[in-house]
């Protein structure tokens, strides 16, 4: 494959869920833990776990669907004239898990949350590489966290069949280099698989491929 574009990123660690029991989240006060989705919940531990000895990092969140289960919640809600939720709406917007994540910590450091498509753990994972481009010695924590498209949407080529989410905890120091190449859209189609899994597959297993609607995706460990 002919890459277009393509980077490496220092990984000191990864993160995935679901694993084995619940999401550890002692770190967020229990009041707001339960209003989380199982979304932010996924989100927010593997985060934490990636960060859990980093006094400070870099955040970069990535989801195709974000909190769409409470967007669509909060439209039926407007549909039937009844009133909006403040809180609700506060935990429906793309950044929330990035907002709630840099408050429990009190950390003041850059947070982006990023949506593009089929291909949104991609671009995130390009957006984390630039930001460590910017300053190698800053530890970077990205996570992406999906789930299936709600009703009346409906579960979309290239969704998870549940919640999942993964961690990166990216670092000059960190000894795997994930090497990331996109090829040019002569080999793509419907999307089978959601794309944060093959570059799982890569991390575990050396090296991965996922094709879309547009591009050609590439993974390598080093």
């Amino acid at each position: 494959m002919a890459a277009i574009a393509s980077w490496d990123v220092p990984v000191a660690r990864w993160v995935q869920w679901p694993e084995n029991g619940a999401p550890e989240l002692g770190f967020i006060e229990p009041l707001l833990r339960r209003r989380l989705s199982p979304l932010a919940r996924g989100a927010l531990h593997v985060a934490n776990a990636c960060a859990q000895d980093c006094p400070s990092a870099r955040f970069v969140f990535a989801s195709r669907h974000g909190e769409l289960q409470r967007t669509v919640e909060l439209l039926r809600n407007l549909a039937q004239d009844e009133e909006l939720s403040p809180t609700l709406f506060s935990l429906s917007v793309l950044n929330a898990a990035a907002g709630i994540f840099s408050i429990a910590r009190r950390d003041q450091a850059p947070a982006t949350a990023i949506a593009a498509g089929a291909e949104s753990f991609g671009y995130g994972l390009l957006e984390a590489h630039l930001r460590t481009r910017q300053d190698p010695t800053q530890p970077l924590v990205y996570v992406y966290a999906d789930a299936p498209a709600p009703d009346p949407l409906g579960r979309q080529p290239g969704d998870p069949e549940a919640v999942f989410a993964l961690g990166l905890l990216i670092h000059g120091n960190g000894t795997i280099r994930l090497h990331t190449g996109i090829g040019p859209g002569d080999a793509v189609g419907t999307p089978s698989t959601l794309q944060a899994h093959a570059c799982l597959q890569a991390l575990e297993r050396g090296s991965a491929d996922w094709a879309g609607d547009r591009r050609h995706w590439h993974w390598i460990r080093q």
